[in-house]
């Protein structure tokens, strides 16, 4: 390993001076290595710290650190232009502690959410993502889906032993079957140095893991772990759920919004379940009476409009907006298929939409495209029906008038 990860051993450590030892560029912006960094590259399944760089008088923003494996240098790419820096430059190196925080917070809470379902229901973790607005892991249990009881029972437990304040330690070992001395619920073979963070104390830890990355000394400053839901995924449970500062400003914000909607529909939170429901069942009452009144209406103006198509000379303009436009859909179509020979325009104030029917002898589609955009339509169709949307109701009459 060329540089020095500052990290591994005092993943506390804020700032360091160092030099650096190559540059580089990508899409014109500066990168570089140094012979010591505090920054922890992506890895893991967490993200890559950020911070600042400073050269000089010169401070620039770290957007990321990377490598290419954990023997490789850390890489610090910058919003600095090409060419900013130089080897032999001595720069300090700043990280963004909220943000390291955050991730150590998560980090550590996922393993002993992970070490929980192995040890509850013998679930493996079979995937972990680190996102912006929460964490995920997919556990494997064979098939079989947790139930709510469970997850409750995995999350109480998890902050059981988060508020024990149990130690924190990761354990470094020369190969992979070094580490197998340590009592980890999943072995990974691996090249290289490997770290194992273990959770309590030996030989029976709470938890004990191989993992590169970042984790504070004790569980106790995780915080808390809150579960928000979990779902079926290619056979495994997906649990989304997040830890420490993340999980309480979730918490925070959520419980706001409960209060506002308790608020809003004047009742305490503990009712708005029952609220919800008896909204629910007038919202679908609502609609079922909304449905008689349109089939009422269609079955009304059906017999009115054929009556006027067939007066009409090929040809009849006929609004209304009493009908949704999908119902007024369905009686130009029940209208056209008792005429012949004839064009009928419905048009649709609420919507500015004209609808265009004929049984085949107009042609309903390339009346709108001759005609629509000549006033600020758009549209299209078959030749036995159309449709033209205008942005004012002015411009759809005219069009109407236009093509009758």
């Amino acid at each position: 390993m060329s540089n020095l990860r500052l990290y591994k051993n005092d993943p506390y450590l804020k700032s360091n001076v160092a030099h650096i030892t190559s540059i580089d560029e990508k899409n014109d912006m500066a990168c570089f290595s140094c012979d010591a960094s505090v920054f922890f590259p992506e890895g893991g399944g967490q993200p890559s710290d950020r911070g600042t760089v400073s050269v000089g008088e010169h401070i620039y923003n770290i957007t990321e650190a990377y490598d290419e494996s954990l023997e490789a240098d850390v890489w610090h790419l910058t919003d600095a232009p090409a060419g900013s820096f130089k080897v032999g430059d001595e720069v300090e190196l700043t990280i963004d502690w909220d943000h390291r925080f955050k991730n150590m917070q998560r980090h550590c809470g996922e393993h002993m959410l992970s070490g929980t379902m192995h040890t509850l229901f013998g679930g493996v973790n079979k995937g972990f993502h680190m996102g912006e607005e929460y964490i995920t892991i997919d556990i494997d249990l064979d098939g079989r889906m947790l139930t709510e009881e469970e997850l409750d029972l995995a999350e109480r437990t998890v902050n059981e032993a988060i508020w024990a304040d149990l130690p924190v330690t990761i354990t470094y070992f020369d190969s992979y079957e070094a580490s197998l001395a340590m009592p980890v619920r999943k072995q990974v073979p691996h090249d290289g140095e490997v770290s194992v963070v273990t959770v309590g104390e030996l030989p029976d830890p709470y938890d004990c893991i191989a993992c590169c990355g970042t984790h504070p000394d004790s569980s106790a400053q995780i915080g808390l772990l809150a579960i928000y839901k979990h779902e079926p995924n290619k056979g495994m449970n997906r649990i989304y759920f997040d830890c420490g500062i993340m999980a309480k400003e979730k918490l925070n914000s959520d419980m706001k919004l409960l209060y506002e909607l308790a608020k809003r529909n004047s009742c305490n939170t503990d009712d708005l379940l029952h609220k919800a429901e008896v909204e629910q069942a007038n919202t679908s009452a609502l609609k079922q009476q909304l449905a008689k009144m349109s089939s009422y209406i269609k079955d009304n103006e059906k017999s009115v409009i054929i009556e006027e198509l067939n007066k009409a000379e090929g040809s009849l303009v006929y609004s209304l907006d009493l009908i949704s436009i999908d119902e007024l859909l369905k009686l130009g179509f029940s209208v056209i298929g008792e005429t012949s020979g004839k064009l009928l325009i419905l048009t649709h104030p609420a919507t500015c939409t004209a609808l265009l029917f004929s049984s085949g002898e107009v042609k309903c589609g390339a009346l709108v495209k001759e005609k629509a955009a000549a006033f600020n339509g758009r549209g299209g169709g078959r030749d036995d029906n159309a449709r033209a949307v205008f942005s004012n109701a002015r411009d759809m009459k005219q069009f109407a008038e236009s093509v009758r």
